[in-house]
This record gives C-alpha cells, sequence and structure tokens, in this order.
C-alpha cells in the first residue's frame, strides 16, 4: 500500500502497483520505470553540445558522475521518488536487465568520451567531430533507453532509430 494525499488533504491509501498512482508519479505502468531517470545522461549530453564554443565546460563534465536508477532517485528532488524507487524494484527482471545493462554502458560511453574529451582540449585540438558523433551516440543510447522505459526493448528501440536514417 501506499499512502498518497487527494485534493482535500485527506490521506487515502491506494496500492502502489495501481495504473493510476503510477501514471500520476510518472511512473510507466507496464514497465515500473520513469523518464526521469534519463536526466541523469540528458545534462551530460547538453555539456558535451556546448564544448566546442565553450571548452571550460569540461570542468562541469568533469563533475558528472554515474549514477544507478536507485542512485539517482534517491538523490532526486522527484516527488515520488520513493514510489520510482519501490516500482523499480519491483520491475519484472526481463525490463529492468537490459535497462541497467543499457544504462551502465551508457555511464561508461560518457565517462570515456569525457576523458577523450580533456585530452583534445588539452591538445587544442578541434572538437566538433569529435562532440558530433558523440553527441549522436549518448542521444541513441538515451532513446533507446526511454523506448525501454516505455515498454519497448532495446533492440526494437535501435531498430526504430536505424529506421530513421534508412
Amino acid at each position: 500500500m501506499f499512502d498518497v494525499h487527494d485534493g482535500n488533504d485527506t490521506m487515502i491509501e491506494l496500492a502502489w502497483w495501481d495504473p493510476d498512482v503510477l501514471i500520476e508519479a510518472n511512473i510507466m505502468p507496464a514497465t515500473g520505470l520513469a523518464t526521469d531517470y534519463l536526466n541523469v545522461f540528458n545534462e551530460a549530453v547538453m555539456l558535451f553540445g556546448l564544448l566546442s564554443d565553450m571548452p571550460d565546460m569540461i570542468e562541469e563534465l568533469r563533475n558528472w558522475e554515474p549514477l544507478s536508477y536507485e542512485q539517482h532517485f534517491a538523490r532526486s528532488g522527484f516527488q515520488a521518488k520513493d514510489l520510482a524507487i519501490l516500482a523499480y524494484q519491483n520491475a519484472d527482471p526481463a525490463i529492468k536487465a537490459p535497462f541497467d545493462a543499457l544504462s551502465h554502458e551508457t555511464c561508461e560511453l560518457l565517462q570515456q568520451s569525457i576523458a577523450q574529451a580533456e585530452g583534445l582540449i588539452e591538445q587544442g585540438a578541434p572538437l566538433d567531430d569529435f562532440i558530433a558523433e558523440t553527441t549522436m551516440a549518448l542521444q541513441s543510447s538515451i532513446m533507446m533507453l526511454d523506448g525501454m522505459v516505455h515498454g519497448g526493448a532495446a533492440g526494437g528501440a535501435q531498430d526504430d532509430i536505424d529506421a530513421l536514417f534508412d
């Protein structure tokens, strides 16, 4: 059970897995996942996009840290963060395992890309091509994660992305 306030500040008890409760909290009932987690990656992609014009943004990227789904929500200001963690913990392993694997890969890609960007900046090398390629790879990964949050398979999301370039 999950306690919530109705519009009149009355506490009511609902089953946390009730689809209406999850939808109200911006958690996908079909998967138990919330797109808010993708902000971990979206913020870093935004900073990458700024590097060409403002290489000093590498300082902000150095401060980026990989967070698991639960770590993100434990630290976030997301209103229903406890519900998000509970729904994630109870998500179908067939959904959660590939989502976690892709999240981990995306974190590794970001960490490697930050290190590469630092090296390029230290060398005074051009950044445009590196940033374009890195941003596209990260955005593709985020799109796949978003698809998984909404109930698609990782491969299915990649197929959708590939179809855009055919």
